[in-house]
């Protein structure tokens, strides 16, 4: 034998060694890193199903302070309407003696007060009638006279 060959088989046989060494520690710690990687599986899992349900709360909060915020200022600009008559931004198209007239008329009672006083104290009514009959859909059935 040369030393060349028996390097080489001393080589292998220790390569081997190894091999069948590793092979044996890999195969006494796959049970136990089987139920490790399985644990950390559940854990990763649970995290990500975590995160969907916190993504879904969020997501149906945005909405209903969308659908809020969307209701108030719909309320606030339907309120301005009530209160604030401009004829330039209404859609309808006035021939010119009719927004001549009614605008004379707006000029007419503008100062009197019942342009701006006599609308909002019925709108208060009405709005004070409103929140009874609401109240009344929310009580205990009591009928609510007005």
């Amino acid at each position: 034998m040369t030393f060349v060959h028996t390097l080489l088989s001393f080589l292998s046989r220790s390569m081997s060694f190894l091999g069948d060494f590793f092979g044996k520690l890999l195969s006494f710690l796959a049970y136990p890193l089987g139920w490790l990687i399985a644990f950390l599986d559940g854990i990763w899992y649970f995290l990500t199903v975590l995160f969907r349900i916190v993504v879904a709360v969020i997501t149906i909060f945005v909405a209903l302070f969308q659908f809020l915020g969307a209701m108030a200022f719909g309320f606030l600009r339907t309120i301005r309407s009530f209160l604030w008559v401009d004829f330039g931004s209404t859609p309808i198209n006035y021939p010119s003696s009719s927004y001549t007239g009614l605008k004379l008329v707006s000029d007419v009672l503008g100062p009197t007060g019942l342009m701006t006083v006599v609308p909002m104290v019925l709108l208060a009514i009405l709005w004070l009638l409103f929140v009874l009959r609401v109240f009344a859909l929310f009580s205990d059935g009591g009928d609510v006279d007005a």
